[in-house]
């Protein structure tokens, strides 16, 4: 599903290079559940991003399904984008001005699908996630584990079969972080393949594999707890 080989991204902050990630290597297969632990400014957002094609290595390549996507042009990309990964953001980035289901539908705009196909899939992504009921309704109205529901239907509308969140409990409280990890666990047994960034390790343990962001590279969670390294 995933090949990453040799991922390095770089900055420029005036005249000096940062380097974030540094010769990445990245296996997974369809349908697995994979944790990326690591500190603030480790580099794990930074990952995400590329593996969503919304930003590109400096060297490297990146294969997903088999298709080497770091030829793609934007144009492609964000087509690839759309019909195969959806995002699940800790600040949800509903639109407040949009009723639920209007920012659920809002990824189908870009598809050829029917009026009625697309509240047939609105539908059926909202009830999925227990916020049916909630669908004439504005964000605004809604509590934080209300409006991370939406944003998972909004992820799922298209059917991706990859799914990227980026710390999806952050803002949430207990019971609310409860309901949303059932949800992803239900997601993965359908046969979703999803990469989860946190520095929750409790979040992290629902997932079948926990990587960790270390010296700008990922290494096996397994490593550094057998190495007394820490977390930091």
């Amino acid at each position: 599903m995933i090949e990453l080989i040799g991922i390095s991204r770089h900055y420029r902050d005036g005249r000096e290079r940062i380097t974030v990630l540094e010769n990445v290597n990245l296996d997974v297969q369809q349908g697995e559940f994979v944790s990326i632990l690591g500190p603030s400014g480790s580099g794990k957002s930074t990952l995400l991003t590329i593996l969503g094609l919304l930003d590109k290595p400096d060297t490297g390549t990146y294969l997903l399904s088999g298709e080497d996507v770091t030829r793609y042009g934007d144009g492609k990309l964000a087509c690839v984008r759309n019909r195969h990964i959806g995002f699940i953001f800790q600040q949800f980035m509903l639109i407040p001005r949009l009723t639920v289901g209007e920012n659920v539908a809002l990824p189908l705009q870009y598809t050829r699908l029917s009026s009625r196909e697309r509240r047939k899939r609105v539908n059926e992504a909202l009830e999925q996630v227990g916020m049916l009921t909630r669908k004439k309704e504005l964000p605004t109205n809604l509590s934080g584990g209300q409006k991370q529901k939406v944003a998972i239907a909004r992820a799922i509308v298209t059917s991706p079969s990859l799914l990227l969140a980026d710390e999806p409990t952050g803002n949430l409280d207990i019971d609310s972080k409860q309901e949303v990890v059932s949800i992803l666990k239900q997601l993965n047994e359908q046969g979703r393949t999803i990469m989860l960034v946190t520095h929750d390790q409790e979040l992290a343990e629902i997932a079948d594999r926990i990587l960790y962001v270390r010296n700008r590279r990922l290494v096996p969670y397994g490593e550094i707890l057998v190495k007394g390294a820490g977390l930091g």
